[in-house]
């Protein structure tokens, strides 16, 4: 699928990466900042010719990779720093990498060294009820995943509120949790444009997944879909004139799409409380009822999605748990 061209705008330039295998995400997208020393806003997966691509773009802008000078991650999935490693040794010299605090463990030799997966990750899929089969075809997903990526030990990190500035833009911070604990987006205001990784795609809703490893969170109580919906508020507020996302097209209608994603988790939370108005049911068993065409490969990612849904859906005491488990019962209140 071909996308449209990104607007032409003063030292901010896109490079959007075919990311073959992934039909859903369409592209990854760099986007390149500065006269030199240049910000690279995330690094792309590492997949065959992805590097090549991003040179022959940079040397299209009359640059290289030993001009980069600094790499904002904005949230630690291996989509989105991939190619980091690799830059920096092109590069030549010590490019600094800045990630949120929430993200460094996401990103660590440690969490590549398990295949991206944990125990708290396979007690979650065993409290949903899932089949032993099924939680494999999971932890197989991710080990497959890790490979689009090297880990990254040595960051920088970033925080709400924080500027970097480099020729020609100014960045400022806005930690906007919910597809991931440490998910950033980042406002340059004097072009009107708002880089948002994951956190707003045109073509899907971003999935608020949920963090199986509390005990890398500083909110051990963290909620995604929760944390997700508070993020969109706070984008709302924004007067700007372009969306850059990490996959697909740019958007112009920030407002517009925001309310589109809330009465979509709306209708879902709807459609989740009327699968358990019946009997109670445990989170596996409601799949077919709210994801009907679901590829077999992203149970996970269903399941995250019903979990982050049930967390509002027992806040607004629409739900309730009846049975602990494993598996976990839920009803309809």
């Amino acid at each position: 699928m071909v996308i449209k061209p990104f607007p032409h705008l003063d030292n901010i330039h896109s490079v959007a990466i075919p990311f073959v295998g992934f039909p859903d995400l369409i592209t990854a997208n760099v986007f390149v900042l500065g006269t030199g020393p240049l910000t690279l806003i995330d690094a792309g997966p590492k997949i065959k010719g992805a590097m090549d691509f991003l040179r022959r773009e940079l040397n299209s802008m009359g640059f290289d990779f030993e001009d980069i000078e600094k790499i904002i991650v904005t949230h630690g999935h291996v989509d989105h720093f991939g190619l980091a490693s690799g830059i920096r040794e092109a590069g030549g010299h010590a490019i600094k990498i800045f990630v949120h605090p929430e993200e460094k463990w996401r990103m660590s030799t440690e969490n590549f060294e398990s295949g991206l997966w944990s125990q708290e990750a396979n007690d979650l899929m065993a409290m949903a009820g899932t089949p032993e089969e099924e939680i494999e075809k999971a932890r197989e997903r991710f080990r497959r995943m890790s490979s689009l990526a090297e880990p990254l030990d040595e960051v920088d990190f970033l925080e709400d509120g924080d500027e970097l500035e480099g020729g020609g833009f100014r960045l400022e911070v806005i930690h906007t949790p919910g597809h991931t604990a440490g998910s950033v987006c980042l406002l340059e205001s004097r072009s009107g444009v708002l880089f948002t990784g994951d956190t707003i795609i045109k073509h899907i809703s971003p999935n608020p997944i949920v963090e199986p490893r509390r005990k890398e969170l500083r909110d051990p109580g963290y909620q995604s879909l929760f944390a997700f919906l508070g993020s969109l508020e706070k984008l709302r507020a924004l007067d700007v004139d372009y969306v850059f996302p990490a996959h697909g097209e740019y958007l112009d209608d920030l407002r517009g799409i925001i309310q589109t994603y809330a009465e979509h988790h709306e209708e879902r939370m709807d459609r989740i409380w009327s699968a358990l108005r019946d009997k109670p049911k445990p989170i596996y068993n409601m799949i077919n009822d709210v994801f009907p065409y679901m590829p077999e490969d992203h149970v996970f990612l269903g399941i995250s999605e019903l979990i982050s849904h049930l967390e509002v859906l027992i806040r607004r005491e629409k739900v309730r748990i009846v049975d602990a488990g494993p598996p976990a019962l839920f009803c309809a209140t």
